[in-house]
């Protein structure tokens, strides 16, 4: 018995195909002309060189930084989002603790902290309707951008 080999080729036209998109893909999306060397963190968009990455932040408005909370899925996960993801938390526990510290009284680590006037009446305010409010601690960029007050001469029944 004589074996036969089979030997398959590759079409000339789906092996260019092939190697066009491969080009495609690997050429500057902003001019179009080089091959890329950077990769946006922020879109992905690729470019060959720095006026071109000024010209994409200038264009779309691109920070070039990546969202730290938005959703990664786990195919793409790999060490840098790991470690960008540790560095956000290390930061969130950094001004918390800074916040803490602000509020530290010197004697024996107590937090005695007396609120301003108008945000200790809206305290009152809220127990007398039986609701407790937790206020961010000083320094947090969302307290200081609360503007929730409460007004004593609006007496509601």
């Amino acid at each position: 018995m004589a074996m036969e080999e089979v030997v398959v080729l590759e079409t000339p036209s789906s092996q260019q195909q092939h190697l066009n998109a491969e080009k495609k893909s690997n050429i500057c999306e902003e001019c179009g002309l080089n091959p890329s060397k950077y990769t946006c963190p922020c879109c992905s968009i690729r470019s060959c060189s720095l006026p071109c990455v000024k010209s994409h932040k200038k264009r779309t408005s691109c920070t070039g930084k990546r969202h730290r909370t938005c959703f990664v899925p786990l195919s793409q996960f790999d060490d840098n989002l790991i470690i960008s993801d540790y560095n956000l938390l290390e930061e969130a526990k950094r001004v918390a603790e800074s916040a803490k510290r602000r509020m530290r009284d010197g004697k024996f680590g107590r937090f005695q902290y007396k609120l301003p006037f108008k945000l200790q009446s809206l305290k009152n305010a809220a127990a007398r309707r039986k609701t407790h409010i937790i206020f961010l601690p000083i320094g947090m960029s969302k307290r200081e951008k609360n503007q929730t007050r409460y007004d004593h001469r609006l007496i509601c029944s």
